[in-house]
């Protein structure tokens, strides 16, 4: 086979591969996204669908692929949604785990079960026009 890097489609990097001893099976994964793929599934590489074939080009000062700004940019992006997405889980497990605290403290007889109805059965009640009132 002629020497072929495989790159991220992503991140636009070169993937780093890895084998175990006496496996016929190479796995790429990307430095940056951590978006891992294996060779058995040729048909990703051809299509571009994550990963891809690329000419071998020789590493850059360092020996190190480095990241284009924007996927940078996005990595620091994704950090932050999930941070935020993070804190928001532990804010609603705790505003939860308070208010079935707070049920369970209350009284059995204070609880008053509330039953759902079906919103085809909901009638509007609204007042009536003045001129349909009676005087």
């Amino acid at each position: 086979m002629e020497a072929v890097d495989v790159e991220c489609t992503h991140c636009g990097v070169v993937m780093t591969s890895w084998s175990a001893p006496g496996s016929l099976v190479r796995y790429y994964q990307c430095p940056f996204c951590a978006r891992t793929h294996s060779s058995p599934y040729a048909e990703v590489f051809r299509r571009g669908a994550g990963a891809r074939y690329v000419e071998a080009r020789p590493p850059a000062s360092g020996g190190i692929p480095e990241a284009t700004p924007e996927a940078v940019e996005w990595a620091g992006i994704k950090s932050s949604a999930a941070r935020w997405f993070a804190r928001l889980d532990a804010e609603e497990r705790r505003l939860v785990g308070a208010a079935s605290a707070a049920s369970r403290a209350q009284p059995a007889h204070a609880r008053i079960p509330v039953p759902l109805v079906d919103p085809r059965d909901v009638v509007e009640l609204r007042p009536l026009p003045r001129s349909r009132r009676s005087r």
